[in-house]
């Protein structure tokens, strides 16, 4: 029986403490206003003159004391030893797993390994740096598997659980297509039947719809439906053409020439223009924006330095008239021609942005040069978009009307399925549900390349040292999880980061298998060598979304009785969770 002593910071405390907490919670002595009106105050007596300089550094220093505190009582709400995150592949190149997640520079992972083992990183780096250029796919691959065993297995900064599919119930009247990466793309969707509206459901509230500022799966699902890459994913992970007609590479492999379709327009009759898709490349990389993503797109000659406000121009990328743009990468890439079919490279309107600066991804705002068109959008409710009748396929799209209804619960949104409220069950269904579900002609899995895994933050007390969270990886019994838990036995248990479907993939030759006597033994090792005598005195705070209750439940019983150690529970909303790791990431020092 699962122990379940929730910190719960209930998302009104959340509000509080935790959201509040990571980022601008005042401490007692000290507020983020106190420390704005020093600063005021001091750059006033700096530009006015007259004060000392010892009556300046005194000033300076009280500054920095209220600083001080400030960073210390926010740090201290950053309080979790793990979190649950899943990453789900956007191309087919283990870098996108290794590296985009879990590298010295990734503002996708909260463990703060980098900074806690310089040597390590360094070596994680080079393997990084080598792999990127290196065009020979078999000796690539053990550089992407080197990199991974330092982080899975060398270091236990990461325990991934499972390795992703897509699985899902969709009515047997649907003829669906579901790319390996990215959303799929209801415009190639019909119905056998002839209905023209598509019901689906949201797990969670949309945490944005600005083209530039998506990085989560919920907000891309919604924004694909509008906005057209270059390219798109085909079911087999190649690409095909979409705003464009096609590309041409330079012989050194560094300049792209993408041409794009001469009748596309956007959903107000405006033409699509090679501009606007540069216009986006260079509002993803502003330093204003500081998006998730921007590093995609430093391949781009001067992105990074761009993106960073080294420099106050991006040249490398440019329209050589209405529809064609160029640009250069430092160095060639392999799998660069399927960034063409990422959100990085979509669109935007400049001039729709700054006629409606505060709201102009609001319906009747919002412009479109994709399927749909935003017709409602009610956050935390509801969204529906309308049949794009502009757009330059609009003769093969079939559906006119999708709804999509936030519906939190599992249960909930299956029985809105079966109750025929909705077409497919993107909000999930219960994993206690999955044993019936299987056999049904509604149930549909198809490949989805990523990992559900567990981050481990490596300045916590306890998880700052291997031994232990490399105990912890081995109390973990995967299958049973899978098998028993999700009731997904199809699903592969994961023991390094790379998916099965991406070349490197390492099956269980790096990380931990299940071993309750070895996760013991590493167990006593670390109390021996911390000077802790009973393993109960060892808490351990674990952070997770919610809906991943079941999993993570399960992986708390499973540490609490094998190890006998104390696992405390925080569950957060999704987009208040990623907002409050972010701000954790800032003051524990990650990211960029």
């Amino acid at each position: 029986m699962l122990k379940k002593r929730l910190f719960i910071l209930n998302f009104l405390l959340i509000a509080a403490l935790v959201l509040a907490g990571c980022a601008q919670a005042p401490a007692d002595d000290a507020s983020a206003a106190e420390i704005a009106a020093l600063e005021a105050e001091l750059a006033a007596a700096e530009a006015a003159g007259g004060a000392s300089d010892a009556e300046l550094a005194e000033m300076q220093a009280e500054l920095d004391a209220l600083s001080g505190e400030l960073g210390d009582a926010e740090a201290a709400r950053c309080t979790y030893n793990t979190y649950r995150m899943g990453w789900v592949m956007d191309w087919a190149d283990a870098g996108n797993m290794v590296d985009t997640v879990f590298g010295t520079t990734s503002d996708f992972q909260y463990t703060f390994w980098q900074n806690t083992y310089p040597d390590e990183a360094a070596a994680f780096q080079a393997l990084v740096d080598g792999a990127y250029v290196n065009t020979d796919l078999e000796s690539r691959a053990v550089q992407w598997q080197e990199a991974e065993k330092i982080i899975a297995e060398d270091l236990a900064i990461v325990i991934p659980l499972f390795h992703y599919d897509r699985s899902t119930m969709v009515t047997t009247d649907w003829r669906y297509v579901f790319p390996p990466f990215g959303a799929p793309r209801l415009a190639q969707w019909s119905s056998k039947s002839g209905d023209t509206v598509f019901n689906d459901g949201l797990a969670a509230a949309i945490p944005t719809m600005d083209i530039n500022r998506s990085t989560d799966t919920t907000s891309s699902y919604n924004i694909y439906q509008m906005i057209d890459a270059p390219y798109r994913f085909n079911p087999d992970g190649t690409i095909a053409p979409l705003a464009a007609t096609g590309f041409d590479v330079s012989d050194d492999g560094t300049v792209f020439t993408v041409h794009l379709r001469p009748d596309a327009v956007w959903s107000d009759g405006e033409p699509v223009l090679a501009q606007h898709f540069v216009d986006g490349v260079k509002r993803l990389l502003s330093p204003d924006l500081a998006n998730d993503y921007a590093y995609v797109m430093f391949d781009i000659v001067g992105a990074a330095d761009y993106n960073a406000g080294d420099v106050d121009t991006l040249d490398a990328i440019v329209a050589l008239d209405d529809y064609t743009f160029e640009f250069t990468l430092n160095e060639p890439r392999s799998y660069f021609d399927s960034i063409l079919a990422f959100s990085t490279f979509h669109p935007i309107r400049m001039d729709v942005i700054e006629a409606n600066p505060d709201d102009w991804t609001a319906p009747g705002n919002m412009v479109s040069n994709g399927a749909y068109v935003l017709a409602e959008h009610n956050p935390g409710e509801n969204v529906q978009y309308v049949k794009n009748d502009l757009y330059w396929d609009a003769a093969n799209v079939a559906i006119e009307e999708i709804n999509f209804a936030v519906i939190t619960e599992t249960a909930t949104c299956l029985a809105a399925f079966e109750a025929g409220e909705l077409d497919r069950t993107n909000c999930g269904y219960p994993s206690e549900d999955t044993p019936r579900l299987v056999d049904m002609d509604e149930f549909v899995r198809t490949p989805r390349p990523g990992t559900y895994y567990m981050g481990v933050n490596t300045t916590a007390q306890h998880t700052n040292n291997t031994t232990f969270r490399q105990a912890l990886a081995k109390a973990i019994d995967k299958r049973t999880i899978l098998d028993s838990v999700l009731e997904m036995p199809w699903r592969v248990d994961a023991y390094g980061v790379i998916p099965p479907e991406i070349f490197g993939y390492q099956e269980d030759a790096v990380g931990f298998p299940y071993d309750a006597e070895g996760a013991v033994a590493l167990l006593a090792e670390y109390m021996a060598e911390a000077g802790i005598e009973d393993a109960g005195d060892i808490v351990v705070e674990l952070w997770y979304n919610k809906g991943n209750e079941d999993v993570l439940d399960a992986v708390q019983a499973m540490w609490e009785d094998i190890l006998g150690i104390d696992v405390r529970i925080v569950t957060i909303e999704w987009a208040s969770y990623l907002d409050t790791l972010e701000e954790c990431n800032v003051i524990g020092g990650g990211g960029f």
